[in-house]
């Protein structure tokens, strides 16, 4: 079993890998979306290989997935508030975003170290998330903006979001923080983590490669 996690923790760095490679040589026909989900991949890219050196180095790396947590949520933020604009006012979002970077620095400053998994802040990302991904899609089967929503960047965003973050709201909260768990049984459910991350960068992957020039059909 531990073999079977191991080689989902490497497949899970190449679909991290395909998505930033695949971002990067259709740049210049990525929409809008699509570039700021390029721009959260490529910060997922340089966190992935500088905790990689910390952890070679035996040296605690668990402030850059905190960090990473923050920049994740106010990039996808950035990517829902448009199509989101009808629903929720723009202005509400940023303040969201602010007050989320502001409960992320009391957190680690009096609750959660920064050098230990900020699970409070990772239970509110996940919960907000899942509540953007449930808005949209609730007003796509409403308003049927789009008549092939399969074709829509936005579609496989929204999959890749509500797929990973329902799966790591229990993975980080229930387990971590509510069940007890042995040193093994945690490296299981970071084993399960990476499955969870292959599907979600495996979904972004499709995301990137959806022409956007034929993105919108208004029915």
């Amino acid at each position: 079993m531990e073999a079977f996690f191991q080689k989902a923790l490497v497949a899970a760095y190449f679909f991290v890998g395909l998505a930033w490679l695949v971002g990067l040589f259709r740049f210049r026909q990525l929409n809008t979306d699509q570039r700021i989900l390029f721009a959260l991949i490529c910060v997922a890219v340089v966190t992935e290989v500088c905790a990689r050196i910390l952890w070679n180095y035996q040296l605690n790396n668990l402030f850059l997935y905190n960090l990473y947590i923050v920049i994740e949520f106010l990039l996808l933020c950035l990517i829902y508030s448009h199509p989101l604009a009808k629903m929720v006012r723009v202005k509400y979002f940023y303040l969201a975003m602010g007050a989320f970077v502001l409960f992320a620095i009391v957190n680690a400053l009096f609750f959660q170290s920064p050098h230990q998994f900020n699970s409070h802040v990772n239970f509110t990302e996940c919960l907000l998330l899942m509540l953007l991904a449930i808005l949209f899609f609730y007003q796509e089967t409403r308003d049927l903006v789009h008549r092939h929503l399969l074709r829509t960047p936005l579609f496989w965003i929204n999959a890749s979001v509500i797929t990973y973050f329902s799966g790591a709201l229990v993975l980080f909260y229930v387990a971590n923080d509510i069940i007890p768990m042995t040193l093994k049984e945690r490296g299981v459910v970071w084993g399960v983590h990476a499955l969870f991350n292959i599907v979600h960068y495996a979904l972004y992957t499709v995301a990137l490669t959806v022409n956007a020039a034929q993105e919108k059909v208004n029915t």
